[in-house]
């Protein structure tokens, strides 16, 4: 595993999602306001048109509900009503209270979506990206029985520390890596936590460096093999043992962080193609 697969960042898709709940007062509101400004000039527009941002903001809304893991039923079904309220014709005035109305509703829906169901999935996509595959799926089962406790801050250090690595960021791996030595509690209660660190910061230096294996180098200890993804090679390939401890240290740390910090599940999410990989190098 040499750890030249680097992953493209999520910054797009998250700004994507931003510009998205953005986009629900904005749109609302924004068609509001141009309702009020032409309906007090001399203008030939039928002001009721502008109501289409509120059906527009509607279908955005249920579209950031859909891509959750916990499903409003409430924000889904917006769209119903916004062709129901604005589609039939109404009386001008009416229309216009009814705008921003509507507005201040879906504003208030977006508050309550974020709020009570959770942050949109990073990659934006639907159910299908949201389930993890075998075997990961399966070994973070297992670690979750025997590694429990760990505190919310060392898995998402545990949940950097992968994604940085998998990325080709390794001084920021690093830093991450060595951000998890501040909660000494985890070296004494889990100490192959303590180890995958190690490794995956040994190996990001070395990468970093383009130095050679080092000998002796970081590994884990007789006693970690049951918690182990993969089974280590005999002793005296060393370069196979080397190898396989830093897959087995990345994926111990996924599992980690998959069971103890439920923020950084989008993120890990996007990245599991790259732990599945770990099973099959």
């Amino acid at each position: 595993m040499s750890g030249k697969n680097p992953l493209p960042v999520q910054q797009n898709a998250i700004s994507t999602i931003l510009c998205m709940e953005l986009a629900v007062p904005a749109f609302s509101f924004g068609s509001a306001l141009l309702a009020i400004f032409f309906s007090g000039m001399d203008s030939t527009i039928d002001v009721r048109y502008f109501a289409i941002g509120c059906v527009i903001s509607s279908f955005i809304l249920a579209y950031l509900a859909w891509i959750r893991p916990r499903k409003d039923i409430v924000a889904l079904t917006t769209p119903i009503y916004s062709i129901i309220f604005f589609v039939a014709p109404s009386e001008m005035t009416v229309s216009i209270v009814l705008e921003l109305l509507y507005a201040v509703s879906l504003t208030i829906l977006l508050i309550r979506l974020k709020w009570r169901f959770g942050a949109a999935p990073e990659s934006g996509v639907a159910a299908s990206g949201r389930v993890l595959e075998e075997p990961l799926k399966g070994y973070c089962s297992t670690v979750q029985e025997q590694v429990f406790g760990v505190t919310p801050g060392a898995a998402h250090q545990a949940a950097l520390a992968f994604a940085y690595f998998g990325r080709g960021d390794y001084l920021d791996a690093v830093q991450a890596a060595n951000t998890a030595s501040a909660f000494p509690e985890e070296e004494d209660a889990h100490p192959s936590l303590a180890t995958a660190f190690a490794i995956v910061r040994e190996h990001a230096l070395l990468l970093e460096e383009s130095a050679k294996m080092p000998d002796p180098f970081t590994e884990f200890s007789a006693t970690s093999a049951g918690i182990l993804a993969k089974p280590l090679p005999p002793e005296d390939k060393l370069h196979d043992r080397f190898e396989v401890s830093l897959e087995n240290a990345l994926l111990l740390l996924y599992a980690v962080a998959w069971n103890g910090s439920e923020r950084d599940r989008p993120l890990l999410l996007s990245l599991q193609g790259f732990a599945l990989k770990l099973f099959s190098s």
